[in-house]
């Protein structure tokens, strides 16, 4: 990690702009929120935000499967078996990926 590194994560980028100490400088931006923030944060800190963000990447991913393997005619509860969640999660992911494949036609 150095001076100038930028990091891309699902929903906006966190830029290092210095190293103190042991301690990272890093502004954050949050394209969504149309926000930035500064933010110091230790190595472990930063490994974290990078783990919850890589989750957060990986639910996205499993969401947009499921969506699509309903789709094509796979049935709630077959999927719901398959990722160990309810028929009722199962629902609500496809509805929540429905209503977010509307808005980005709009």
């Amino acid at each position: 990690m150095s001076i100038g590194d930028r990091i891309e994560f699902v929903g906006g980028s966190y830029e290092v702009r210095g190293i103190v100490d042991g301690r990272i400088v890093v502004r954050v931006r949050h394209r969504k929120r149309n926000k930035e923030v500064y933010k110091v944060w230790t190595e472990a800190e930063r490994i974290d935000f990078d783990r919850t963000q890589q989750t957060k990447a990986d639910t996205a991913d499993r969401n947009a499967q499921i969506y699509e393997r309903n789709l094509a005619g796979e049935t709630m509860a077959g999927l719901a078996r398959e990722f160990g969640v309810s028929p009722t999660n199962i629902r609500r992911i496809c509805a929540n990926q429905a209503r977010k494949e509307r808005a980005m036609k709009l």
